[in-house]
Protein backbone atom coordinates (compact mmCIF):
# COMPACT_ATOMS: atom_id res chain seq x y z
CA UNK A 1 0.00 0.00 0.00
CA UNK A 2 1.27 3.03 -0.99
CA UNK A 3 1.73 6.18 1.16
CA UNK A 4 -1.01 8.16 -0.68
CA UNK A 5 -3.54 5.01 0.09
CA UNK A 6 -2.80 5.18 3.49
CA UNK A 7 -3.59 9.02 4.12
CA UNK A 8 -6.67 9.22 1.97
CA UNK A 9 -7.89 6.30 4.50
CA UNK A 10 -6.92 7.94 6.99
CA UNK A 11 -9.45 10.85 5.56
CA UNK A 12 -11.77 7.81 5.13
CA UNK A 13 -11.40 6.77 9.25
CA UNK A 14 -11.60 10.32 10.23
CA UNK A 15 -14.76 11.08 8.07
CA UNK A 16 -15.98 7.41 9.36
CA UNK A 17 -15.70 8.47 13.24
CA UNK A 18 -17.78 11.68 12.07
CA UNK A 19 -14.77 13.73 13.61
CA UNK A 20 -13.13 16.78 12.22
CA UNK A 21 -9.37 16.63 11.53
CA UNK A 22 -9.51 19.68 14.13
CA UNK A 23 -11.26 17.27 16.65
CA UNK A 24 -8.86 14.13 16.20
CA UNK A 25 -6.04 16.28 16.37
CA UNK A 26 -7.32 17.75 19.78
CA UNK A 27 -7.95 14.72 21.13
CA UNK A 28 -3.97 13.47 20.08
CA UNK A 29 -2.73 16.50 22.07
CA UNK A 30 -1.60 17.88 18.81
CA UNK A 31 -1.67 21.29 16.99
CA UNK A 32 -5.13 22.44 15.49
CA UNK A 33 -4.19 21.39 12.25
CA UNK A 34 -2.03 18.61 12.40
CA UNK A 35 -3.98 15.63 10.97
CA UNK A 36 -5.25 17.76 8.29
CA UNK A 37 -1.27 18.38 7.93
CA UNK A 38 -0.85 14.64 7.68
CA UNK A 39 -3.94 13.79 5.33
CA UNK A 40 -2.25 16.33 2.71
CA UNK A 41 1.27 14.71 3.05
CA UNK A 42 2.61 17.84 4.34
CA UNK A 43 4.02 15.77 7.87
CA UNK A 44 5.20 12.27 8.15
CA UNK A 45 3.33 9.98 9.66
CA UNK A 46 4.52 8.06 12.42
CA UNK A 47 3.03 4.50 12.93
CA UNK A 48 2.54 5.50 16.60
CA UNK A 49 0.43 8.48 15.55
CA UNK A 50 -1.81 6.01 13.06
CA UNK A 51 -2.64 4.07 15.85
CA UNK A 52 -3.78 6.80 17.99
CA UNK A 53 -6.00 7.94 15.73
CA UNK A 54 -7.51 4.37 14.76
CA UNK A 55 -7.68 4.13 18.59
CA UNK A 56 -9.82 7.54 18.44
CA UNK A 57 -11.66 7.02 15.95
CA UNK A 58 -12.61 3.71 17.10
CA UNK A 59 -11.14 1.99 13.72
CA UNK A 60 -10.16 -1.36 13.85
CA UNK A 61 -6.34 -1.87 12.26
CA UNK A 62 -7.28 -5.20 10.40
CA UNK A 63 -10.29 -2.80 8.20
CA UNK A 64 -7.96 -0.41 7.61
CA UNK A 65 -5.23 -2.24 5.83
CA UNK A 66 -7.62 -4.48 4.62
CA UNK A 67 -7.51 -4.78 0.43
CA UNK A 68 -11.26 -2.75 0.63
CA UNK A 69 -11.86 -0.70 3.39
CA UNK A 70 -15.40 0.05 2.51
CA UNK A 71 -16.52 -3.30 2.13
CA UNK A 72 -14.42 -4.76 4.91
CA UNK A 73 -17.80 -6.10 6.68
CA UNK A 74 -19.53 -7.89 3.11
CA UNK A 75 -16.16 -9.01 2.55
CA UNK A 76 -15.56 -10.84 6.22
CA UNK A 77 -18.99 -12.00 6.43
CA UNK A 78 -18.49 -13.79 2.81
CA UNK A 79 -14.93 -14.98 3.94
CA UNK A 80 -16.65 -16.49 6.99
CA UNK A 81 -18.98 -18.41 5.19
CA UNK A 82 -16.90 -19.69 2.51
CA UNK A 83 -14.66 -21.36 4.89
CA UNK A 84 -17.79 -22.83 7.26
CA UNK A 85 -18.70 -25.02 4.00
CA UNK A 86 -17.52 -28.37 3.19
CA UNK A 87 -15.11 -28.82 0.49
CA UNK A 88 -17.23 -30.07 -2.16
CA UNK A 89 -19.67 -26.52 -1.69
CA UNK A 90 -16.25 -24.27 -1.82
CA UNK A 91 -15.73 -26.35 -5.00
CA UNK A 92 -19.20 -25.83 -6.75
CA UNK A 93 -18.77 -22.15 -5.77
CA UNK A 94 -15.16 -22.21 -7.41
CA UNK A 95 -16.74 -23.61 -10.43
CA UNK A 96 -19.88 -20.99 -10.67
CA UNK A 97 -17.58 -18.03 -10.11
CA UNK A 98 -15.41 -19.25 -12.89
CA UNK A 99 -18.31 -19.68 -15.17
Amino acid sequence: MEIKEILLRIGYVRNNANLSAREVSMRMGMSPQYVAQVESGRIVLTVEKLMQILEICEFPIERFFSSNIADYHTDNELKTLIESLPLDKKKNIIEFIKN
